[in-house]
């Protein structure tokens, strides 16, 4: 069972350090509001080759469009709601 997270406030290294680990390798995890704010973070390494979204309005708004890191892709409306589809469940944060 792979669950899609949808991450909504910013989380710190250790949030996101427990998050990967009480996690399963074929979840995926989606980053808006607040949340996209894990491009700054050292611990977006610890995701490893997990599937990283963030949603690119959300990076706009914050000015963080220079420093998209190439560790996560970014997503709009339409591809939230088909990565919706391809997870047996989601989770909000």
């Amino acid at each position: 069972m792979s669950i899609l997270h949808i991450i909504a406030k910013h989380l710190d290294t250790n949030a996101l350090t427990t998050l990967v680990a009480r996690s399963s390798p074929n979840d995926g995890y989606v980053f808006i509001d607040d949340g996209v704010y894990v491009q700054l973070s050292k611990e977006l390494l610890a995701f490893g080759a997990r599937p990283v979204f963030v949603f690119a309005a959300h990076v706009e708004e914050r000015g963080l469009s220079i420093v998209h890191s190439p560790a996560v892709t970014l997503i709009n409306m339409t591809d939230l709601v088909n990565l919706t589809t391809r997870y047996t469940s989601s989770m909000s944060w």
